[in-house]
């Protein structure tokens, strides 16, 4: 690609890297981005290449898009196909966006933390080898603060800054424009989440792409876009629909918003010059207890902790095996008994220690525990992407928050039989009855979680569990057009189009008589099997329930 030189001052010399030169009209601009659902949300890279299409019908736009839920830039750098994706691309840049936390967030009960940056260096630094020995230029896609945490932008900024001088790369201040129209009651910046962007934030994001990358004034861009939907991976859709659709004011305040915001940045020599903030967090500390003797702590005890937002509690139970401890640890929530493996358990003077493997969410842990007047405190660390410390309890009562803990284990061993007698759903709305006569009150599972469960299932492959928990939504939430769509979806996997065929008619005609959203690309993909035309399956990007929070 060639590029315009610009006559710049010694002053401005630093910023070179920041204000990337405009490309002659008809070149080819071919851009790679690396990243997770910040980036794949709304499709925002197609979103960028329709932006230039627009403004530059001459221009040949390319762009790939690499990631996948909550992917930091180390989970990226030990996949051998993106490193070869960017040595043979012939990219002219390659957009790096950090998890939102920066690769190493810390988590402490349930609140969430930024940790340290030294991993979100080290591997920027790496890439930015590979793209510049590639000949492309470094772009850094500098992400926002959550919506109830507006002060955290300033250690997104001075992080992203940072790396970019060291490395003398591009920065596309989308949180820096982000911040500057969060508060404005006309835009709508975040997803339902507080964290994710909505379709509004994505035409944020890929505007203020659009400025940095091609140093132009986005104002008059459209606010209304068509194009080819991403998934969660990057794989583009062959079909080409509406992709946003802002009105004329909504897209102006943004473009504005962007292009003032690029221009200093590009302008100042000091604008990138943001202070380290310190750390909003103290790393919790176990409280000191009695010595611990085995005898003392036999026999099952009972608890709740900050784990899981979706657990009631947990048990542990532990064994005198020749004079060493034996311990089983469980979770319990309204669905399902999580186990977890210990490892390993050890009496150190006045701790019991555990070495802990969660396999739903594959991370190993260490669990220390005091003993207090007949209770014990537990601390739970594991580390990760996000280095996690969470508060548990125990005592020998079983009912804590007016739940009897042994009575929800016992119902939950009764699920899992009659799972085995009569099919999932049906053990499943027996299993729900009892669990509402235990807590006194009626409980019918959240369509979310079942649908969230269900292609969590359906993207492992385990598509008869995904059937269950869609067939169990529509037996709780029949009106819900969802419920039909995505069991007839898990059909289509399944590959049992004739039954598909006759539920995605149910779902299609509820759609049309309750004026659904999607009632359009619901039509299409009906037409689809009708003529026996392959359907996409939407849904990559829900979330594995429960998350620890």
């Amino acid at each position: 690609m060639i590029y315009k030189k610009r006559c710049l001052s010694v002053l401005l010399l630093l910023i070179v890297a920041f204000s990337c030169t405009q490309p002659k009209e008809a070149d080819k601009i071919r851009i790679l981005f690396i990243g997770n659902s910040y980036t794949f949300y709304n499709s925002t890279p197609e979103l960028l290449k329709k932006i230039i299409q627009e403004k530059f019908p001459e221009h040949v736009v390319e762009t790939q898009l690499i990631s996948d839920g909550g992917m930091t830039l180390a989970d990226h750098w030990q996949t051998e196909s993106t490193i070869e994706a960017i040595r043979t691309g012939e990219w002219d840049y390659v957009v790096l966006q950090e998890q939102s936390k920066l690769g190493m967030g810390v988590m402490i009960d349930n609140d969430m933390y930024f940790g340290s940056t030294d991993q979100f260096f080290e591997h920027s630094r790496k890439f930015n080898a590979e793209i510049t020995k590639a000949g492309a230029k470094t772009v850094f896609f500098m992400t926002w603060s959550n919506k109830d945490q507006p002060k955290e932008q300033a250690i997104l900024s001075h992080a992203y800054t940072t790396i970019a001088k060291e490395l003398e790369a591009i920065v596309a201040p989308v949180g820096l424009v982000w911040d500057r129209v969060r508060t404005n009651p006309k835009i709508d910046l975040y997803a339902d989440d507080g964290g994710h962007p909505s379709a509004m934030g994505s035409y944020l994001t890929a505007v203020t792409l659009y400025a940095t990358l091609m140093s132009d004034n986005p104002l008059g861009l459209p606010g209304t876009i068509f194009g080819n939907r991403l998934s969660n991976i990057g794989e583009r859709s062959l079909d080409r629909g509406l992709l946003i659709d802002l009105s004329n004011e909504e897209a102006q305040l943004i473009q504005e918003a962007s292009w003032e915001v690029v221009q200093a940045m590009q302008k100042s020599s000091d604008y990138l010059d943001f202070e380290q903030p310190d750390p909003s967090y103290t790393i919790p500390e176990l409280t000191k207890g009695e010595t611990i003797e085995l005898k003392k702590i036999i026999g099952k005890w009972y608890g709740t902790g900050t784990y899981g937002s979706d657990y009631l509690g947990q048990i542990m139970e532990v064994k005198d095996v020749d004079g060493k401890p034996e311990v089983s640890l469980s979770f319990y929530s309204p669905h399902v008994r999580d186990q977890m493996r210990v490892d390993n358990a050890i009496i150190k003077e006045d701790q019991l220690i555990l070495t802990l493997h969660d396999s739903l969410r594959t991370r190993n842990a260490n669990l220390r525990m005091s003993l207090m007047s007949g209770n014990m405190e537990g601390i739970l660390e594991s580390s990760g992407n996000v280095q996690m410390y969470k508060h548990l309890y125990f005592s020998k009562a079983s009912v804590h928050n007016k739940i009897d803990l042994s009575a929800v284990a016992l119902l939950m061993e009764s699920f899992q039989s009659n799972i085995v007698k009569e099919g999932y759903a049906t053990a499943a709305v027996k299993h729900y009855e009892q669990y509402s006569k235990l807590i006194g009150e009626r409980y019918k599972p959240e369509e979310f979680y079942l649908n969230a469960v269900g292609y969590n299932f359906l993207r492992d492959e385990k598509v008869n569990d995904a059937l269950n928990y869609f067939e169990l939504s529509m037996i709780y939430y029949p009106q819900s057009v969802n419920t039909y769509e995505n069991y007839a979806e898990a059909l289509i996997v399944a590959g049992r189009k004739d039954e598909a065929l006759a539920v995605y008619t149910k779902a299609y005609e509820l759609a049309k008589k309750n004026g659904y959203e999607n009632f359009t690309h619901m039509e299409e993909n009906l037409n689809k099997l009708k003529n026996n035309i392959s359907v996409d399956i939407e849904g990559g990007a829900v979330p594995p329930p429960p998350p620890p929070r």
